[in-house]
């Protein structure tokens, strides 16, 4: 008489408590029980957002284990405990979009890596993938309008700052102005930033200009957090800059005349900003800001 064929089981998992970087590798390891009238079995590893649940989840790999014959008729499965080990290369397509995710994210995203044996039996074990990670500021877009003034004129600007992680307290935005060197002649004012992460939209904001200020190439200068409150992951790229000509004698009017906001500064104005950072408070006549 052909025995009756009995399942192969899965019957502990256990996953790394945390995988800080997917590109690395990461073991996991697992028992089975049972037996089976088949000489293999096929055991089948997946990321899942619960230990047993088919939803919600995405295969990582797919491998044949041979089983040991028991002498009856039957095969049972090898003895102990049994390890695979996967890095996000090894992986599957599916899988490493996950993983690529998660890698991303601002905080460990809490996954199950399931082991499953013949398409039946199936547990997992809850795992921590990726690293905390601190929020980053930096301009992504702007305008200021109009680009070309005579002393004394008015002119308005927008600006987008952005993290992709966290900010969890307020913070500054200062405002300078440089001249053609990017040397800082004056810190104009401060727009707060309040927390979270996302795009911060500064609302339109006016600054009018001393009516003594000399013709010439001026830059707005935006930094953010100037106050330096936020630990980032990138303190270097705070910094955003409108180009402004003063003009002595009336500009003619030039449909959309506008300055983009471009991030992309010289070293040495940094370094100035840090200067000025601990008298930040002073007003010299330059200008005056308005919201």
């Amino acid at each position: 008489m052909t025995p009756a064929q009995a399942a192969i089981g899965v019957t502990t998992v256990t996953a790394p408590a945390t995988i800080p970087n997917p590109n690395s590798i990461f073991t996991v390891t697992y028992a089975l029980n049972g037996s089976s009238t088949l000489a293999s079995a096929q055991m089948r590893f997946y990321l899942a957002t619960s230990p047993q649940g088919t939803s919600n989840r995405v295969l990582m790999s797919s491998q044949q284990i041979l089983l040991g014959r028991a002498g009856t008729g039957l095969y049972l499965p090898p003895a102990g405990t049994q390890s695979a080990s996967f890095s996000r290369a090894t992986v599957q397509a599916a899988a490493q979009t996950v993983l690529d995710q998660a890698a991303a994210a601002c905080a460990p995203q809490l996954y199950y890596i399931q082991v499953e044996a013949d398409l039946s039996s199936r547990w997992g074990d809850d795992t921590l993938i990726g690293t905390t990670k601190l929020p980053d500021f930096y301009f992504t877009a702007g305008t200021l309008t109009p680009s070309t003034i005579t002393p004394g004129g008015t002119v308005t600007f927008t600006a987008d700052l952005f993290t992709a992680c966290p900010v969890n307290a307020p913070s500054t935005i200062g405002v300078f102005l440089a001249d053609a060197n990017f040397n800082l002649l004056s810190y104009i004012g401060g727009i707060s930033v309040g927390t979270g992460a996302g795009t911060f939209s500064v609302a339109p904001t006016a600054i009018t200009f001393s009516t003594a200020i000399e013709p010439g190439t001026y830059y707005l200068v935006l930094v953010a957090d100037v106050d330096g409150v936020i630990a980032e992951s990138n303190e270097n790229n705070n910094q955003g800059a409108f180009t402004l000509q003063v003009v002595a004698s009336q500009p003619l009017t030039v449909r959309d005349s506008a300055s983009a906001l471009e991030s992309d500064l010289p070293g040495p104005v940094r370094a100035d900003i840090e200067q000025y950072a601990p008298t930040i408070g002073f007003v010299d006549g330059y200008a005056s800001l308005s919201r």
